[in-house]
């Protein structure tokens, strides 16, 4: 097929697309997707940080076109993509015209308008009938990319789980495919590899494990990883580089890069006081989805965030956010939003917006409405929501606005509706179907349908 026809069936397509649409006519981000969307669509989307880094008039000049249907598709779904242009655009870090900022504020309210969230209903419970853990869990995680779900439980195992989809992306059930044992203590962290079938898990036993399972998930192999002088809390993968991050009861947080093979891992930078690091017991990793940032929470109850090497040997301490009044257990990017959010054992999550290097952040919404300690904090992969969970036996989710500067409690998941009956330990967001998962001191992990 020649470039003649290619353009002709995608014209067909779209127009099409349009016909089919309410009302029939453009979306406004179709005015604005210019240079910079094709840019990045033909180089691959992940390299959405040439939005901050350059000007437009950097990028090759490519004329006027029209977007390829299926990627018009997904900016049209509250697209996080799309939003990310729409923010640059309105914070004018990009070089626009008048036109062009009512045009982004008004998509940002758009993309961003929800239809009112129903109560989610509970869907599974994961319990020892189930083959599941018979202690507390204490850590909870989805694999980006391939159909298994992970537990970290006091009783020094971690778990596998095959989550069994139907025709229309519900799980119809979850079956327990290997229990990892290995740690001599609480395992008080999982965490996948952003497309590998490899599991990282950390323990009170002061070690990491790395765990390489097979398409049916059963485990071949595990490694340990030693260095830390206490207990380990959290555990992190970068999604593209190949680095591991640990925090640990010792004050410190560790970057490890992983070998060719990913079977294990070198220690290459240990961040503590001495770098500007944290004072006390660090709580929590996350790593920024795209972007060579590392944020970490601490019983100094501050969150950190540090900007690192490709290699992870040389890091650098950007910002220390002070706000909380008592530990910050729980720290999470928002997937393209220049957002983190913190929850603390001072019963509120923070929203803290930071600027695109990194080098300073500003808290912008306190969200209060628990009782007790925010140990987990999660935000969901494309809709503007945040899921927290608190030793008050509660799961809430917040919607919040594009600046993150207002977020409102729309569901309440407890006792009455089928929730958990003791704390609740860890949260997470499935990565594509309507789906929360929430592990409790109860036993227990919970599916619950969005």
């Amino acid at each position: 097929m020649d470039y003649k026809q290619k353009y002709l069936k995608y014209k067909q397509k779209y127009l099409n697309l349009l016909k089919s649409q309410k009302g029939g006519k453009p979306f406004l981000m179709d005015i604005l997707a210019g240079p910079v969307f094709l840019y990045l669509f033909e180089r691959n989307q992940r390299r959405l940080q040439l939005i901050y880094n350059r000007q437009p008039d950097m990028m090759q000049p490519l004329g006027n076109f029209t977007l390829n249907p299926r990627y018009r598709l997904n900016l049209l779904s509250r697209s996080s993509l799309s939003i990310l242009l729409a923010t640059r655009l309105a914070q004018g870090e990009i070089r626009n015209t008048k036109l062009e900022l009512q045009l982004a504020n008004r998509i940002i309210s758009r993309t961003h308008k929800l239809p009112e969230i129903s109560q989610p209903t509970l869907a599974k419970t994961l319990d020892i009938s189930y083959g599941g853990h018979i202690l507390s869990i204490n850590s909870v995680a989805f694999h980006p990319t391939l159909p298994f779900l992970a537990t970290g439980s006091s009783d020094n195992t971690a778990k596998l789980w095959r989550l069994v989809h139907t025709s229309d992306g519900s799980i119809s059930t979850a079956i327990c495919t290997a229990t990892l044992e290995g740690h001599f203590d609480w395992v008080s962290s999982v965490a996948f590899h952003p497309t590998l079938p490899l599991l990282a898990t950390v323990s009170g036993d002061q070690t990491a494990k790395l765990w390489r399972f097979s398409p049916d998930g059963s485990v071949a192999t595990s490694t340990f990883l030693l260095g830390h002088s206490d207990s380990l809390y959290s555990v992190a993968f970068h999604a593209t580089a190949p680095l591991l991050a640990t925090v640990s009861g010792d004050n410190t947080v560790k970057l490890w890069r992983l070998t060719f093979d990913k079977s294990f891992a070198t220690c290459v930078a240990t961040l503590d006081s001495n770098k500007g690091g944290h004072g006390n017991y660090v709580f929590s990793v996350a790593f920024h989805p795209t972007l060579y940032l590392l944020a970490t929470g601490s019983a100094d109850n501050t969150a950190k965030m540090w900007r690192f090497s490709t290699d992870g040997s040389a890091v650098t301490c950007l910002a220390t956010l002070d706000g909380h009044n008592s530990s910050v257990h729980s720290v999470a990017f928002h997937p393209t939003l220049p957002l983190l959010a913190t929850g603390s054992g001072d019963m509120t999550a923070k929203l803290w917006r930071y600027t695109p290097d990194g080098s300073a952040a500003t808290c912008v919404a306190t969200l209060a409405g628990h009782s007790n300690t925010v140990g987990s904090v999660a935000f969901h992969p494309t809709a503007p929501l945040l899921a927290t969970g608190s030793t008050d036996r509660t799961v809430k989710l917040w919607r919040f606005s594009p600046d993150g500067s207002a977020a409102t409690c729309v569901a309440t998941l407890d006792r009455s509706n089928g929730g958990h009956i003791k704390w609740i330990s860890s949260v997470a967001f499935h990565p594509k179907a309507h789906y929360l998962a929430s592990g409790s001191d109860d036993n227990t992990v919970k599916l619950w349908r969005l």
